[in-house]
This record gives structure tokens, C-alpha cells and sequence, in this order.
């Protein structure tokens, strides 16, 4: 399982291992955690992106080494079997009552090996050799998993109206988790992982640190140290206003968040300030990319002091819109690995 060495002499997993846990590097990694929209890639392949290459999974490697960034892989670990109900539309649930959730749950929870096909995991360990390559899954969150059953409106109902059945679906779902994490751990070593979660709009959490306390929290507190002791630093996906959040998610013990959106007016010099602890992933505002090199120079200097003093690693604060032509994403990478230079000096 061990890393093989890129050029820069040092392996791209092995340097973002050390950034996150405060240890020395040449440079922070240089990615591209979510990369691009598919009607981002529609513009670039009509100005001049080979036309064969594809945005998601291990084909966005090719994208990716195109530009010059260090390979960011994702691999997802999800309970959903083909047997299961999916939404009728978008934030719609599948279930409604408790009896329901019982049929429901006979198609759920498969056995975490049939996740990822044995093919992707020798193509994991090959690009793991190569060097290149960080490599993080993903998981569904203790609000995420929920609200994909429950729909959007029904499961924030159901902190008050159905908190027996919301414990038992999170608590369902931690014991499939530990069975991933157990199959994870004697199978790869990823760099990190995610918990999709999702749990912020524009002005904050969805709910209250109460709620988040009693219904989330004794689950991440039993989950997070099992990940943690197989080696596997532990980050939390939730777009919007994290600023509240961030406090939570560093009580649960988690070791690093994203994408921070600058949108949602958060500011990373603030949560450094109260969690060094913490890897900030993301925050360079994607608004700013259409505007051209001087934009961006602007956003990254406004970036810089945090990156130096804290543990942020540069990267879009969410997927580059389809605005930025594929002339100025090249610009933004040469800025990208010049920055990740700067924050180290």
C-alpha cells in the first residue's frame, strides 16, 4: 500500500497526509476536489478539451493531469442497493412511517465490498503507485442518509415528530458504517474521507446545535474514532454558511471541512482562529474565475495570510461554472501551484 513518488519527490498522497496533520511540505497539494459541471466540459471540449475524456470518477484523472493538478480520485460507499425505492423527483423521500422503513431497509445496507468492483480497486492501487493521486470516499452523513429516506420537508419535521424513527435509521446506518470502515481498513489505505452532509444553506445549519447534540452527535462520536484509528483523516462535506458548523463538526472530532463557500459569506480567517486543528478545503471564490488572471491573483493574495498561518489547501470553493473558459482555468492552475509554493515560504 505504499506510495510510489511523482516528480515534485514527493507523493501526492503523502503530502496531503502531512498538511493535515501539521507536519512540513515542499507545497500544499494542488487539486481539484469537485471538479467540473458537465456544461463546463461542454464549453472546453469546443474549445479544444479532447473530446473522449470525462468529468467523474477515475476517466477525470485524465482532465486533471491535463491541466497539471495533482490527481484527486473520489470513490463512493453507498447503502443503497438496486433494490432500493429511488425519489420521485428531486427532495422527495421514499418513506413516511416506520413500518415503511422496515421493507425499505431489507434493500439497504449491502455488503461493503460490492460497493466498489474489484477492477476499481486494482486501478486504485495502480495510481496509488504511480504517485500522483490522492485518494478519499465518501459516505452518507447522519443528516445526509436521513433525508434521502425521509425527503427534505419530512425529515426536518421528524426531529420532533418521528425522533424514535430518525434514531433508528442513524443508528442503522453507523452499524453499516463500521462494517465499511472494518472492510476499508484491511482492504486500502485511502488519504481521507468524507461525510456528505450538506447541512448548511446560505445562512447557517439547518438545524440547532441542540438538535445536532442529540441526534448526530452520539453517532460521529462513536464513528469518527473508528475511521480514525484505520488511518483515515476524517472531513465533512456541508456547503453554505459553515460557520457555526465548523464548532460542531471539531466537538465531533473531525479533522477537516469543505468547500467554504465564499458565497455563502463564510471567512476561514475566523475559524482558524478558533480551530487550528482543523484542514479548511476550499474557499477560493469560483465567482471570481471569469474575470482573468488579475481576479484570481486578488482572490488567492486574499487567501495567502490564512493558508500560511492555518492548515487551508487552495481550491474552487465548489465546481468551476461553465463562465470560465478553459483559457482562464489554465490560468487559475498556474496561479494554483505558484500559491501553493507561496504558502509554504
Amino acid at each position: 500500500m505504499g506510495y510510489g513518488k511523482n516528480a515534485g519527490g514527493m507523493a501526492a498522497g503523502e503530502r496531503w497526509r502531512a498538511v493535515v496533520a501539521g507536519k512540513p511540505v515542499d507545497r500544499l497539494p494542488v487539486v481539484e476536489w469537485a471538479p467540473w459541471w458537465g456544461l463546463t466540459l461542454d464549453r472546453w471540449y469546443g474549445e479544444g478539451l479532447k473530446a473522449g475524456w470525462q468529468g467523474g470518477g477515475g476517466a477525470g484523472l485524465e482532465i486533471q493531469r491535463h491541466f497539471g493538478l495533482d490527481g484527486c480520485v473520489q470513490s463512493y460507499f453507498n447503502p443503497e442497493t438496486a433494490a432500493t425505492l429511488a425519489a420521485p423527483s428531486h427532495g422527495a423521500g421514499v418513506l413516511k412511517t416506520e413500518a415503511e422503513y422496515e421493507n425499505i431497509r431489507k434493500t439497504l445496507f449491502r455488503d461493503p465490498a460490492t460497493c466498489l468492483s474489484k477492477e476499481r480497486f486494482e486501478w486504485l492501487k495502480k495510481t496509488r503507485a504511480e504517485g500522483d493521486v490522492i485518494h478519499w470516499f465518501t459516505v452518507e452523513g447522519f443528516f445526509w442518509h436521513p433525508r434521502d429516506l425521509l425527503g427534505i420537508e419530512a425529515h426536518l419535521f421528524s426531529f420532533y415528530d418521528e425522533p424514535a424513527l430518525l434514531r433508528r435509521i442513524c443508528g442503522d446506518h453507523l452499524q453499516w458504517l463500521k462494517r465499511v470502515i472494518e472492510f476499508v481498513g484491511n482492504t486500502f489505505q485511502f488519504d481521507f474521507m468524507s461525510f456528505a452532509e450538506d447541512m448548511s444553506y446560505n445562512n447557517g445549519p439547518m438545524l440547532s446545535k441542540e438538535l445536532f447534540d442529540e441526534f448526530l452527535a452520539p453517532y460521529y462520536g462513536q464513528i469518527i474514532p473508528l475511521i480514525q484509528k484505520a488511518g483515515i483523516p476524517v472531513f465533512i462535506d456541508s456547503d453554505g454558511n459553515v460557520e457555526k458548523a465548523v464548532d460542531w463538526y471539531a466537538g465531533a472530532g473531525a479533522d477537516g471541512i469543505f468547500p467554504l463557500e465564499r458565497q455563502a459569506g463564510v471567512d476561514v480567517g475566523l475559524y482558524i482562529d478558533k480551530h487550528p486543528e482543523i484542514t479548511y478545503l476550499g474557499h477560493f471564490d469560483k465567482m471570481r474565475m471569469k474575470y482573468g488572471e488579475a481576479a484570481m491573483r486578488a482572490e488567492f493574495e486574499r487567501l495567502l495570510p490564512a493558508a500560511r498561518r492555518g492548515k487551508l489547501i487552495f481550491s474552487v470553493d465548489h465546481q468551476t461554472p461553465p463562465d470560465v473558459s478553459m483559457g482562464n482555468y489554465g490560468i487559475y492552475v498556474k496561479l494554483l501551484k505558484e500559491y501553493a509554493v507561496l504558502a509554504r515560504q
